[in-house]
């Protein structure tokens, strides 16, 4: 218990985000500014809610982040219409909190969306069913919020007007400089290290190239990020195969020409390659590795006009829908988590009801904060920092409503509480509640009379502690080791897809046609996250088990890895072809292995072919049997 409130107040040593804070302060308080100089203050502190969708941006693509914010806009101004219109029929509102939370909860745990998920839509609900006359205002009160958030969109926007670019650029300079440290670690015992940062960010950028087409507003930018995207993984396979084949390091000076092809994005001069061809007649073995460095000269120079040129080079995408379907998977813990988070936080409201708590909206809000956390320790760390940051935070509030400010001063607190928040909430929660609180307090409590500041604060209190200590024992009791036990069943099924996928892409297709190669590659690689969610999941539970999940942890890094130099191969235009016979043996050592996972307990596995044609899969094979085996012979 030490070490979880010591890490609870742990400071992470994080770059701030200034201009995400002032943003974010611009977008909360600016309609309440507004407001007041219109005369109406009241609706001007309404619309600032809506500045709550700007707090759902961050790196994406603008096209991906125009359509997000949009339906995160709608969502809150249904939270709020919701919520105004249920205001007198506290059952029925408690249940329909319970269905937002869920709904929103699974929708950004099924797309992987960074943010606060479900906050947000719960705190414009609470909000609102908290108001006075609910139902008669139920449609101004949201199409207010729709105003604010329609602000916070086009601030959010804003960056497209002058660098549309930017997210996919930022991508690719971030897989090349990546790349270049891989490079300068081949050889040595920080190459893992560097592997595992390079495959993070090419699995970032595959996300921010997927489905692109030619409807850029520079489709020629565009078309060259992505044939640097897919450079990038022909110069990461060779490095691989360098490590594996040699153990050497690298020439310093491979490192810092992809170092200067990442560099070039930001400054437009283009690197020249003369220094390497000398490396090429001096050593004959680092041809392969040269080849598609070199290249990169040739891309950056790009200036093609051809519309044949884009055939074939977007990036595969998945589908909503078959997210939406792996997601509602048995074992995905994203459906198990977002039917956990609204159950208890129905319990929660109908808990505050039952009890009359004053203002009871404040227990399901506190109940939603703490169950944010991914893990139980994580929720642990949560209900500590929710509870000490928010009392003080209180309390900061209760001393600014005591002296009954105006509205300008109440629109300039908002705006600097915003900014404090979305600054120092990277470094640690705690410190960022100290200033959300009273935030959110601000927004509820502004337009009130609130005659005796001691008895609001100590109500507040209560209802954050009761709301804490109702979510914590919620996470406690439902499926505190559910995701340990899934582990061994999603091992084997990961391994299988990854068979089916590997058979797809090394047999020989009948003309160009790899949809069905899509449709496995996407079953894989939902197999592959549910399979590191619930591992990671189950690192927070309490109890667990840290013999076991050490064991098995490089099992999953091996499926990790495979899953990788799959997806590269499906980015390879002229991939090796297996014959039969090869195809045969291959298949039986994925089932063997799949089985033996799946099962968890030793079996003979068949010895893994040659694959002359496909040595990189032979090796992540044999790496993958390699782990299983001595998983299974851990002593437990």
């Amino acid at each position: 218990m030490h070490s979880v409130i010591r890490q609870a107040f742990e400071i992470k040593q994080t770059a701030l985000p200034w201009n995400r804070a002032i943003s974010a302060g611009i977008c909360l308080g600016l309609p309440s500014l507004i407001g007041l100089m219109l005369g109406r203050f009241d609706y001007g502190l309404l619309a600032g809610t809506g500045g709550f969708t700007y707090l759902y941006a961050f790196t994406e693509p603008y096209a991906l982040r125009a359509r997000k914010l949009f339906y995160t806009m709608l969502g809150i101004g249904v939270s709020v219409f919701c919520g105004s219109l249920l205001s007198t029929y506290p059952v029925l509102s408690a249940v329909v909190l319970g269905l937002i939370g869920a709904l929103a909860t699974f929708i950004f745990g099924a797309l992987k969306f960074k943010g606060p998920a479900a906050m947000f839509f719960v705190l414009s609900f609470a909000l609102a069913s908290g108001m006075p006359n609910g139902p008669a205002e139920a449609l101004p009160r949201s199409m207010l919020v729709l105003l604010g958030g329609a602000l916070a969109w086009l601030i959010a926007m804003a960056g497209w007007l002058t660098n549309p670019h930017a997210p996919e650029i930022m991508a690719i300079r971030r897989v090349y400089a990546n790349l270049a440290a891989l490079l300068d670690a081949a050889g040595t015992k920080g190459y893992s290290n560097a592997r595992h940062e390079t495959l993070i960010s090419m699995v970032e950028a595959e996300a921010a190239f997927a489905g692109k087409s030619r409807s850029w507003r520079d489709p020629h930018l565009v078309h060259r990020l992505l044939r640097m995207f897919r450079q990038a993984h022909l110069i990461y396979q060779e490095t691989d195969t360098w490590n594996q084949r040699s153990m050497e390091p690298l020439p310093p000076a491979l490192g810092r020409a992809v170092s200067a092809a990442a560099e070039s994005l930001r400054s437009g001069r283009i690197p020249t390659m003369d220094g390497l061809w000398q490396l090429e007649d001096r050593d004959r073995e680092l041809q392969r590795l040269l080849r598609p460095v070199l290249e990169l000269e040739s891309i950056l120079r790009e200036h093609s006009d051809s519309e044949d040129a884009w055939e074939g080079r977007g990036v595969p995408h998945t589908p909503a829908k078959s997210i939406f379907l792996g997601a509602f998977d048995k074992n995905s813990l994203v459906f198990l988590l977002s039917l956990r988070f609204g159950i208890i936080l129905m319990i929660a409201a109908l808990a505050a009801h039952a009890f009359n708590l004053n203002r009871s909206y404040w227990v399901p809000l506190s109940c939603a904060s703490v169950m944010l956390g991914s893990t139980v320790v994580a929720t642990y760390h949560r209900a500590i920092q929710r509870s000490i940051g928010t009392i003080i935070g209180i309390l900061i509030a209760s001393a600014i409503l005591w002296a009954r400010p105006e509205g300008i001063v109440i629109s300039l607190a908002i705006m600097l509480f915003t900014f404090f928040a979305e600054l120092l909430i990277v470094r640690n929660y705690a410190i960022a509640i100290l200033f959300v609180t009273p935030n959110a307090l601000l927004m509820a409590e502004a337009s009130s009379h609130i005659h005796n500041v001691a008895y609001f604060a100590g109500t507040r209190i209560v209802d954050v502690i009761t709301g804490s200590v109702i979510g914590l024992i919620g996470v406690l009791l439902l499926g505190r080791t559910s995701a340990s036990s899934r582990i061994p069943y999603l091992m084997g099924r990961t391994i299988r897809s990854q068979s089916e996928l590997t058979a797809q892409l090394l047999t020989e297709q009948p003309g160009s046609d790899l949809s069905e190669g899509g449709r496995q590659q996407r079953a894989m690689k939902t197999n592959l996250s549910n399979l590191t969610t619930v591992y990671a999941t189950a690192l927070g539970e309490i109890p667990r088990s840290e013999e076991e999940l050490q064991r098995l942890l490089p099992v999953v890094w091996a499926l990790d890895q495979f899953g990788y130099l799959l997806d590269s191969y499906a980015m390879t235009p002229n991939r090796p072809v297996l014959s039969d016979t090869e195809l045969a043996g291959l298949l039986l050592v994925f089932e063997k292995t799949a089985q033996s996972a799946e099962q968890q307990r030793s079996m003979a596995l068949p010895e893994v072919p040659a694959l002359a044609l496909a040595p990189k899969v032979r090796q992540e094979l044999l790496t993958l049997q390699n782990a299983l085996v001595k998983s299974l012979s851990a002593p437990v």
